[in-house]
């Protein structure tokens, strides 16, 4: 299961990710579509752990990606 708050990514004064909020629930498949820079890849990378958010939550099967990275990395 995983849980998304509010998960946002700046690169300076670029906002390249604004708000996104979203629950995957065990067994579902999930997709991102959109346009070229619509921030899909970036969204991938940090639910990922390979970059950090500048705001807001990810929660993969209990474990927050903030606080345990190497936990949720495991599972990913």
């Amino acid at each position: 299961m995983m849980q998304v708050r509010e998960l946002s990514k700046r690169f300076g004064s670029l906002l390249a990710v604004d708000g996104v909020t979203l629950d995957v629930h065990r067994g579902e498949i999930f997709g991102f579509l959109g346009p070229n820079g619509a921030g899909k890849t970036t969204t991938i990378k940090m639910l990922a752990g390979l970059i950090q958010a500048s705001g807001g939550q990810v929660v993969i099967d209990g474990w927050d990606l903030a606080k345990n990275p190497r936990e949720v990395k495991k599972l990913v």
